[in-house]
């Protein structure tokens, strides 16, 4: 695995856009966590992703997971301004109808409120593929007043282990922080890399 190509994604920011321009070339691992902050919440304003280097498995996953806490926020519920072109939150089909029923609401009703997905594997390398939906942003399932998901207990397995995104390749995991619970993940998942391997760079 080399190390120094997952400093790309970050690469993809323009630095000079948002004054960042001394943190070119230097380790994220060794950024302050002023400087850390700082790239954190440019790469969020530009909805960039982080390609970590550890294996996407559901153990990894499950342990990111635990180094910090949902806000519930909602921001992966809305429309971000600075996208305003993402096609919204891809769903399994299956997964569709669990929410539509957990709701007591009509499948095709709601599914014509989707957009056509595609035809991927689902998580973690089973072989079966699963044909997808987009719901829409807002999600029709995000309620203000309550703060949440009104369909929490059957949500789907994107919005389970968000911000940790699927890329299709297990060789890295890959984190969204476009929120503080992101940007959490993001950086303790960095301690974690230093502590196991000094010697690990991440470039910008």
């Amino acid at each position: 695995m080399d190390e120094k190509k997952y400093g790309e994604d970050i690469v993809k920011l323009n630095l000079y856009k948002y004054g960042l321009e001394d943190l070119e070339g230097r380790n994220v691992l060794t950024l302050s966590d002023s400087d850390m902050e700082r790239l954190l919440t440019a790469l969020g304003n530009d909805e960039i992703s982080l390609n970590i280097p550890l294996l996407c498995t559901a153990e990894n996953v499950k342990e990111m997971l635990s180094y910090a806490e949902c806000r519930r926020c909602g921001k992966c519920c809305k429309p971000n301004p600075q996208n305003p072109e993402s096609p919204g939150v891809e769903v399994f089909e299956e997964e569709l109808k669990s929410m539509t029923e957990y709701l007591h609401l009509p499948y095709e009703e709601v599914k014509k409120k989707t957009a056509v997905g595609s035809v991927t594997p689902y998580a973690y390398q089973i072989v079966k593929l699963g044909f997808t939906r987009w719901l829409p942003l807002p999600c029709p399932f995000y309620s203000e007043q309550q703060k949440g998901c009104q369909t929490y207990p059957a949500r789907a397995v994107v919005c389970q282990i968000y911000p940790i995104i699927f890329t299709g390749d297990d060789e890295y995991t890959s984190v969204r922080v476009t929120c503080d619970y992101g940007k959490d993940i993001a950086r303790k998942t960095y301690i974690r890399l230093r502590k196991e391997n000094p010697s690990l760079e991440i470039l910008l």
